[in-house]
């Protein structure tokens, strides 16, 4: 027999004949299954040592599991923003007396990944903190339905069924906008991510819409998309900007592509802010390290690990199916020295 420890959906699906969705409705006492069925399969599942919801639920009731999902990993990585991010939430559980658990589960490379979702769905704990920084709405379905009370960070989802807490996108944008239009510039650019993500998607929008309500278009030309790590950024800018006349100021997605700019441009002799003006996003440490330091727009990390672990607790319940809780956390502008004045001698 299989230990505790060994035993996957899987195995208790292979042993009955059966799906692992059969399974795992048989289990929850989801529809689509006879009731003969299900009680053959939980049979089976108690005797392979599988742990069956209600063995679980006392175990877990102060457990909060923090999913870490990872579509390419470009850019969910061990940077400061997620590891402040984390450290929020682990201050919101001891507030709050949770033991945290944190499970990894990386799309692109693991082949089970489908299989390690199906178990996370069935558990039934405090909740589940869902990292969805890289996830788009297909994958968001694999994660539901699920047994616990879901709550899915950096990734708004307006649109779907789900509690969901992020920082201010558009409103970051928008900021970025109306800063650079302030300070005197009449042709603008923006550096994305060439992952497809929905934050810098609402930051394009942001940046887009402050620009036309000022009656500023941007060319599609001034609109690069690159790789989103600081080296990625620098070599494809180096590439993508052979031989263009660029905008006077660019509003890069976050602070790490920012900086692959800069680096980018200076290996081609153009300065920073003298001939072309950058603001970032997310106000990481290294601004402050860079010449010159990066105006940049600051996301409060902490506080939104923080809020996700309260929203878990006391708005993502039962009680309030069909009620789901979207929250942007403000943004605030840190300017520095990366950003010319255009009334300002050289």
């Amino acid at each position: 027999m299989l230990t505790l420890k060994e035993v996957r959906i899987a195995d208790v699906a292979k042993r009955a004949g059966v799906s692992a969705g059969t399974v795992s409705n048989a289990l929850n006492g989801r529809p689509g299954v006879s009731a003969q069925q299900a009680d053959r399969i939980r049979l089976i599942a108690r005797e392979m040592g599988y742990p069956l919801p209600e063995d679980r639920e006392d175990s877990r009731k102060n457990c909060i599991r923090l999913l870490i999902f990872k579509s390419h990993g470009l850019v969910v990585m061990d940077t400061q923003f997620f590891a402040e991010l984390f450290e929020g939430i682990q201050e919101g559980c001891k507030e709050a007396g949770m033991e945290l658990v944190v499970t990894n589960i990386h799309k692109g490379r693991e082949e089970n990944y489908l299989e390690r979702i199906a178990a996370v769905k069935e558990e039934r704990c405090a909740g589940i903190l869902l990292l969805g920084t890289e996830m788009e709405r297909e994958d968001l379905k694999l994660f539901t339905p699920c047994n616990s009370p879901l709550v899915v960070m950096d990734n708004l989802f307006f649109e779907e069924d789900v509690h969901s807490i992020v920082m201010n996108n558009f409103e970051a944008g928008r900021m970025a906008a109306e800063h650079l239009v302030m300070a005197g510039h009449k042709r603008m650019g923006c550096i994305t991510g060439s992952a497809v993500l929905n934050n810098m998607s609402e930051r394009q929008k942001g940046f887009f819409a402050a620009l036309k309500a000022h009656g500023i278009t941007m060319e599609e030309d001034d609109c690069y998309a690159v790789t989103p790590t600081m080296e990625g950024a620098r070599r494809d800018l180096l590439h993508q900007t052979r031989g263009k006349t660029l905008p006077t100021a660019f509003f890069a997605a976050n602070d790490i592509i920012a900086m692959g700019a800069m680096m980018a441009f200076r290996e081609k002799g153009i300065r920073v802010p003298e001939d072309v003006s950058i603001i970032g996003m997310d106000d990481l440490d290294l601004c402050l390290v860079t010449s010159p330091q990066l105006t940049t727009i600051h996301v409060h990390r902490k506080e939104m690990g923080r809020s996700a672990v309260r929203m878990l607790l006391h708005s993502a319940s039962p009680a309030r199916k069909g009620c789901y809780l979207k929250s942007q956390l403000s943004v605030a502008l840190r300017e520095r020295g990366s950003v010319k004045h255009m009334e300002q001698k050289e």
